[in-house]
């Protein structure tokens, strides 16, 4: 079949193409054939009906149908032939079918613009790493030492900042109660900032089984609108106190921290939290430093985007909005963007979305066009490798096969695929800049993404 394309703009085509009338005749014929075997009409036997009887009775209907699919069908060969990235489905601009001749069509398609890539090699990527420093690696060791606290209950003394205590109270608002109002075995941390301002601070002196009077003012955006912005008497009774005792920072202590590391010391131990934090900051940095390039090359790179994709991209930023406050909207379909149900693109979608949505499409498409010229994929073992590891992390590595078979069902797997192809390429790509590593201070880096 000879089809020509032609060009509207970077992102329409117009397609034209003839149907032989010989092509249509065979298929109403193979209809009228197929209908027959199926239909009863008095006085036949199924399959004898006439095919003069049946274009009688059908045929208007027979060839509307039948024109209707090879028009279709041709026209996804065309696309497929002429290997065009075609968004949505193509829409028909005219049809000539006169009785007897061939017929002639033209169609309408919108596409992803091609997309050259411009020579990158030259482009300087600065990956800022943030300097350790010694008070961060001893609040890193301060943190384990609270992890391996021990708890020790107190009897000789009354209550102090810090402390852990173990209350019951009940309040009321006035002479009356409220939802919410008595608890049971509470245990909290004095100063720790779990109740009502003022509240645990009324409690230091107090001594076990002593009971308390305090009254408080409860501020206004507090979460339980009965009592926001009142004053609640609460009447506490104090059943046990705690505090955490810490072990000592000591050789011993790096020893027994961690068997698969085998600190030798507190030294060895304090050199290797060093450098574990680096190959962290390392990493984070790489992953800014990939965002950083992603968005440089895009800018490299402008390439206009089909209206129904920009829609397509509004819509999925506007139902994940929706989902992250706890809305919903209707024909609910997950994270697939290529569904065309939800909720309809108003032009304040539009004008809210419609910039962000333009960047990450364009975005997305020179990475894809990117992967494309350095011929890159995921390879379905390194997709089951990087399951496995989310896996473990999740705690559900007996259940990976269903696990697998969820995220395939709700697009969690290829959201995945996405993500590591993109890495993948860009990783790629980072091998063939100028990448310059330097050395900033904490506060300098924070300073620079304000």
């Amino acid at each position: 079949m000879d089809i020509e394309i032609e060009e509207v703009d970077s992102c329409n085509k117009k397609i034209k193409f003839v149907i032989p009338y010989n092509n249509y005749k065979k298929e109403v014929d193979k209809y009228y054939q197929k209908l027959g075997r199926e239909v009863k009409v008095p006085g036949f036997r199924k399959g004898k009906v006439p095919a003069s009887l049946l274009e009688k009775q059908f045929g208007p209907d027979v060839k509307k149908e039948v024109l209707s699919n090879l028009i279709s069908n041709e026209l996804n060969n065309a696309i497929a032939e002429k290997d065009l990235r075609a968004i949505g489905q193509p829409h028909l601009l005219e049809v000539n079918a006169e009785e007897g001749t061939d017929i002639s069509v033209s169609a309408s398609v919108e596409v992803l613009p091609s997309i050259d890539i411009k020579d990158y090699s030259s482009i300087e990527v600065e990956m800022k790493i943030p300097r350790i420093t010694d008070g961060e690696v001893d609040q890193t060791i301060e943190a384990l030492r609270q992890r391996k606290a021990k708890t020790v209950e107190i009897i000789d003394r009354s209550v102090q900042e810090k402390d852990l205590i173990k209350i019951d109270f009940t309040s009321m608002l006035g002479d009356k109660p409220f939802e919410g109002g008595t608890v049971r075995d509470q245990i909290i941390q004095v100063g720790g900032g779990q109740l009502i301002e003022g509240l645990d601070k009324g409690m230091i002196g107090m001594e076990i089984g002593d009971n308390r009077d305090i009254k408080v003012q409860v501020p206004e955006d507090y979460h339980n609108k009965e009592i926001a912005g009142k004053e609640v008497d609460f009447n506490i009774t104090l059943k046990g106190i705690q505090v955490q005792e810490l072990p000592k920072l000591n050789d011993e202590f790096a020893r027994e921290l961690d068997t698969e590391k085998k600190y030798k010391d507190l030294e060895d131990m304090k050199a290797k939290i060093r450098i574990e934090l680096e190959d962290y900051e390392r990493k984070e940095a790489l992953k800014a430093t990939k965002k950083k390039f992603a968005e440089q090359l895009t800018e490299q790179n402008p390439i206009d985007l089909p209206e129904g994709l920009i829609k397509e991209q509004v819509k999925f930023m506007s139902e994940q909005a929706n989902k992250k406050q706890g809305k919903e909207t209707k024909h609910d379909h997950g994270d697939d963007r290529d569904h065309r149900h939800g909720e309809e693109v108003t032009p304040e979608l539009i004008s809210k979305y419609k910039e962000p949505a333009i960047k990450a499409l364009q975005e997305e498409l020179i990475l894809d066009q990117l992967s494309r010229n350095l011929e890159l994929e995921v390879t379905p073992e390194e997709l089951e490798q990087e399951l496995q590891n989310m896996a473990q992390l999740l705690g559900a590595g007996g259940n990976l096969k269903q696990m697998k078979k969820e995220w395939e069902k709700n697009g969690v797997l290829a959201r995945l695929h996405s993500r590591m192809k993109r890495d993948k390429t860009l990783n790629s790509a980072l091998e063939k800049v100028k990448l310059k590593e330097v050395m900033v201070d904490r506060k300098d880096l924070i300073a620079d993404n304000v």
